[in-house]
């Protein structure tokens, strides 16, 4: 069985969005905290709470600084590189459009006090700027699991390479406020501890939501999406949906979290529903804000097949020598196709030429197209998504006397089929002057036994 995670991005995401939605999926919040609480910082605490908005019953999270709530802003107007950009405001609408408390209908959940301050602070609030190493140190150095660490380091590498590419510095260049703050930090960091808890496989998105307009920040006045998400967006593989709101939906914690830990974006993938969790926003939009996580199985079946969906491209060409299309290949498979092959054709003219194909996730084909007109003299691509159907399989190692072989194990209607991998058992064959046929044969001889 493989545990699914799915993000529903309906109202956008932000931080403690994703927090509050991953732990409405059925998480102790007092454990989230005491994990939260082995990164070691100061001057913050976190209240999660139960509450209901539009009649839908969730979570909400929030971080203060210092006794005072993550920094508010009217009207999605937030100052980017100043504070944490996730949403802020303490009201929401019922369904006849009347304002609700977000007190109203809740009762608390957790609670963690780490008031006593050793970082400089004013009015409240974490103003040091930190760089990405500082950040990386302040992880490493604590006793969060590995996997959290390795995930929270990765969403803010992320979110590191866009502001940078946004101001024209190098990573090790960029100072800035909004990875730096404390709520920021306790933010990706929970998120990181809550996917580590739930223990998932795989991880996908629906496309987001984001608002429109403008926001006043400390470089002046910036459309929404804001400067550093557009960055993200490029190259992540999901897609993006303007509504009619005006306001800030996706913050740049929120989706440096979702491209990062996410594999796929598009339509929720077929598995059986465990759990549903809602992390509420705090912008009154008029609407639902929240953020729907959605945890799932999705069965092997009885046969050893798993179910997925993968992009097919493939184009025509009939002016690339052999080499460039061999050379392309390999490249392609380099940059993480999953796999590309070519096939003989027939083309206008009677043409003999070649098509290319070249099978992979959603997020890397835009990074393959242009791998491929930049490398062949094709002038089209065709891109579609399809289903593939796979044995489940896994590595395993034998020890033979002509040394250690990986193979590959499969099960096929209970049967289990043992394929040699070709590196390992090429460089033994060469090694010892024997056939390739020969080593498989002694590697299966091996395993049998």
């Amino acid at each position: 069985m493989e545990r699914i995670l799915y993000f529903d991005c309906f109202a956008g995401i932000s931080g403690d969005m994703s927090i509050a939605a991953l732990i409405d999926l059925g998480l102790n919040p007092e454990a989230v905290i005491k994990e939260i609480a082995k990164l070691g910082v100061k001057g913050y605490q976190i209240e999660i709470k139960k509450v209901n908005r539009f009649s839908i019953s969730g979570t909400d999270v929030t971080v203060r600084l210092n006794g005072e709530a993550e920094c508010v802003h009217d009207h999605g107007d937030i100052p980017c590189n100043g504070h944490n950009h996730d949403h802020s405001h303490n009201h929401s609408r019922d369904e006849n459009g009347k304002h609700q408390n977000s007190h109203d209908h809740s009762h608390g959940h957790g609670h963690s006090d780490h008031a006593d301050c050793d970082l400089e602070h004013s009015h409240g609030h974490d103003n040091r700027e930190r760089s990405l190493g500082d950040i990386s140190h302040i992880i490493q150095s604590s006793e969060i699991s590995q996997r959290a660490k390795e995930i929270a380091i990765a969403v803010f590498t992320e979110i590191a390479k866009a502001e940078a590419a946004v101001h024209g510095k190098t990573v090790e260049e960029v100072h800035f406020h909004e990875v730096g703050a404390i709520d920021s930090i306790v933010d990706i960091v929970g998120a990181a501890i809550c996917i580590d808890m739930l223990q998932v496989d795989k991880i996908y998105c629906s496309p987001v939501h984001e608002g429109q307009g403008f926001i006043h920040c400390r470089h002046g006045r910036l459309p929404v999406p804001v400067p550093a998400v557009i960055k993200m967006l490029g190259g992540s593989g999901i897609s993006i949906v303007t509504e009619d709101i005006q306001a800030e939906l996706v913050t740049p914690t929120g989706f440096g979290i979702l491209k990062t830990i996410t594999e796929g974006c598009g339509k929720m993938p077929e598995m059986l529903v465990e759990s549903v969790g809602y992390g509420f926003g705090k912008t009154d939009t008029g609407r639902l804000n929240a953020l729907r996580a959605i945890l799932g199985t999705r069965s092997i079946e009885k046969d050893g097949k798993l179910r997925d969906q993968v992009i097919l491209m493939e184009t025509n060409i009939d002016n690339t020598s052999g080499e460039a299309l061999g050379y392309t290949a390999e490249r392609l498979l380099n940059a993480g196709a999953l796999d590309a092959y070519f096939t003989p054709i027939q083309m206008k003219k009677n043409r003999p030429a070649t098509m290319l194909s070249v099978i992979c996730k959603k997020e890397d084909s835009e990074k393959l197209s242009e791998l491929i007109f930049k490398e062949t003299a094709t002038i089209g691509i065709r891109i579609r998504e399809t289903e593939r159907i796979t044995l489940d399989r896994k590595i395993s190692t034998v020890q033979t006397e002509l040394g250690e072989v990986r193979v590959k194990l499969v099960s096929v209607s209970g049967l289990e089929r043992v394929q040699p991998e070709y590196e390992d058992c090429a460089k033994i064959a060469a090694e010892k002057n024997l056939s390739l046929n020969e080593v498989y044969e002694i590697v299966k001889m091996k395993f049998m036994k």
